[in-house]
């Protein structure tokens, strides 16, 4: 095309192949359980790249899938309606499918944040997490860290963002709060379920952080991640890190517990679902994901 650089192939594989050699790492969470929080909070380190959402495997994955099907559709029909005794032309099989999306991921990664620059390189998708286990096959050294947060404050600040970002969608799903509350509390207690067996096949390769404990101890659950992802954990690195995620810093000066329902950070303190639960929420909250929730420190 006109205007555009010519293509280097030699260039992007060795892209592609610098990545490979880099230290990987996914991050995924139920939707407004921290992961954005967190993934400022690694990027902050110098070592590290992990910056915005790449949507691999609920968008990137289908489309791609689509695309090769569609285009084997019309070798098909060429081969054997048009040439057929003729040398016909080979169809996608999975292991080019696996070959283009991995190296998609890649490059994509590589132009994200300071990746180029950082010897340890992650992506933050919420719906990462059920994903988990298509990552480890394709990826077989890169590590995975789960944000979990109480899925009480999970439905209550799923409940606003949806109110500040789709609400007439949103009203015809979750016409109240309690309705959305059933809906995460199974949503959470089933992806908790799904990442504790992932956990116990790939334990050397996955770190569970708890955002409760991040928000009370940020210095000491750094501390840990950082030493998961062979990362520098000197003090004066972890408290940058730390300072760089504070939330009256992202908020613009809003201290924690100020609650602004027009903000992506609306209050940022855990256990805001005790202002606005009423005891049927709490009961069924506990009835669907009540032994879940205790072994994970929610049983209050």
């Amino acid at each position: 095309m006109t205007g555009t650089p010519a293509f280097d192939y030699a260039d992007q594989q060795r892209i592609i192949d610098e990545m490979r050699a880099k230290d990987l790492f996914f991050v995924g969470g139920i939707p407004k359980s921290g992961t954005t929080w967190l993934q400022i909070l690694l990027n902050a380190h110098p070592e590290v790249s992990c910056a915005g959402e790449g949507h691999f495997l609920t968008s990137l994955a289908p489309l791609l899938t689509n695309a090769l099907n569609q285009h084997n559709v019309v070798i098909a029909r060429t081969n054997h309606g048009v040439l057929q005794q003729f040398a016909v032309f080979p169809e996608f099989d999975r292991q080019n499918l696996r070959f283009l999306f991995v190296s998609a991921i890649l490059l994509l990664m590589a132009a994200s944040g300071k990746a180029r620059d950082a010897r340890i390189v992650g992506e933050k998708t919420p719906d990462n997490l059920l994903g988990f286990p298509v990552l480890s096959e394709l990826l077989p050294a890169a590590k995975f860290i789960h944000i979990l947060r109480d899925p009480r404050d999970c439905a209550v600040s799923t409940w606003f963002h949806i109110q500040r970002t789709e609400a007439k969608a949103a009203q015809n799903r979750f016409p109240t709060l309690g309705t959305m509350v059933a809906h995460i509390a199974q949503q959470w207690r089933d992806v908790v379920g799904f990442w504790e067996r992932f956990a116990e096949a790939s334990a050397a390769r996955c770190a569970l952080v708890r955002y409760e404990d991040l928000a009370a101890r940020p210095q000491s659950e750094l501390l840990r991640l950082f030493e998961f992802l062979r990362a520098s954990t000197l003090p004066a690195t972890i408290d940058d890190c730390v300072a760089a995620g504070d939330f009256a810093r992202l908020s613009g000066g809003r201290p924690p517990g100020v609650e602004d329902r027009g903000s992506l950070l609306r209050q940022g303190l855990p256990g805001d679902w005790r202002n606005h639960f009423t005891q049927a929420e709490v009961v069924s909250c506990r009835q669907i994901a009540g032994g879940t929730m205790a072994r994970y420190g929610y049983g209050d």
